[in-house]
């Protein structure tokens, strides 16, 4: 079996966001997605995935904090399953959203009195979740 590598993980991130294609030198989404997808191989150690990214270890690790914070991964695993819909199936917006809390550019809290999670911009959330969010 052939080795997961960056070059496949690149081309995955395109085949899940398209409209990311032209991005790759200068983009911030592209590479906070590149973060999220390589976490699915290296996990969502900061050294691995600097390392397997080959991007600064400062900027994985804020992304990793924020991951962490939204209860997205965990200290061991980085996790996807609101990824898909189906076997196969990948929900297109689950992955934007996942990028946009990465960015901090929206929050994500769990809601007691609906019982789900919910997701605002980062200027609108409430101030607790404004203020552990702000990872610069």
């Amino acid at each position: 079996m052939k080795a997961i590598d960056l070059e496949f993980v690149k081309a995955t991130l395109l085949e899940l966001d398209p409209s990311l294609e032209g991005s790759e030198e200068e983009g911030e989404s592209y590479n906070t997605a590149l973060v999220l997808v390589s976490a699915l191989v290296c996990g969502p150690c900061t050294t691995r995935l600097a390392e397997f990214t080959k991007l600064p270890p400062e900027f994985v690790a804020t992304i990793r904090q924020r991951m962490i914070q939204a209860e997205l991964w965990t200290e061991l695993a980085a996790c996807c399953d609101h990824w898909y819909v189906a076997a196969g199936l990948v929900h297109t917006t689950a992955f934007c959203l996942d990028v946009l809390i990465a960015q901090g550019i929206a929050v994500r809290q769990w809601s007691e009195e609906e019982g789900q999670y919910r997701y605002w911009h980062v200027a609108s959330a409430p101030e607790r979740e404004q203020r552990e969010d702000r990872v610069n």
